[in-house]
């Protein structure tokens, strides 16, 4: 009997002990998931493309397909900085009170193109890159570096926090993959013009 109370103990602080500072495999999973179907998404809108497609505007006040990779790319490299900024404080687990979105609502809120907004200066295309090619090449690059980190970080994501929103350092990457989808239907409306070749 007292063998079996031991055991139920030791089984029962394992529990408690369980470490809750780095990601479940369930989360980094999501993660992962949702940033492959943001890339894969964006080459696929974009396949094909000839240079006049790719530099067409609706008008002089909106983007074109290479601007809107652009500014996507350029965002993508940014979030490296800015998970090391949020990693530079301590964790803070009273701050979860202040994340304001779920997992799941934040996808859905910063891929909806219901609000129009305008962005930082930094993320601004301004020919970075030499051409499209080269810019959707940085982004696969700095994509496949944040998906190798996820997969191995043991780094406390969740007590860690982004000062816009607020977000956790978890939830920077499922913004970056919704905000990729939320040009992605830029770059479908721009598609859809009448004016858009076809050719």
């Amino acid at each position: 009997m007292r063998k079996i109370i031991a055991m139920l103990v030791i089984s029962f602080l394992s529990v408690q002990c369980k470490d809750t500072t780095t990601l479940t495999a369930k989360e980094r999973e999501f993660a992962i998931t949702e940033l492959n179907k943001s890339k894969d998404n964006l080459l696929k809108a974009i396949k094909d493309l000839n240079e006049a497609q790719f530099y067409f505007k609706v008008d002089e006040n909106t983007w074109s397909i290479a601007e809107c990779v652009e500014h996507v790319t350029l965002f993508v490299d940014e979030v490296f900085e800015i998970l090391d900024e949020s990693l530079e404080l301590p964790a803070n687990p009273d701050r979860r009170k202040d994340v304001k979105f779920s997992d799941n609502e934040l996808l859905l809120f910063v891929q909806d193109r219901t609000t129009k907004s305008k962005t930082q200066e930094e993320f601004q295309p301004n020919k970075t890159y030499e051409n499209p090619s080269e810019t959707i090449d940085i982004f696969q690059e700095k994509l496949e570096k944040h998906i190798a980190y996820l997969e191995n970080t043991k780094d406390d994501l969740r007590n860690h926090y982004v000062n816009f929103g607020t977000v956790d350092a978890y939830q920077i990457f499922l913004y970056m993959a919704a905000h990729t989808n939320r040009h992605i239907a830029q770059i479908e409306e721009i598609k859809k013009n009448k004016h858009f070749s076809k050719n």
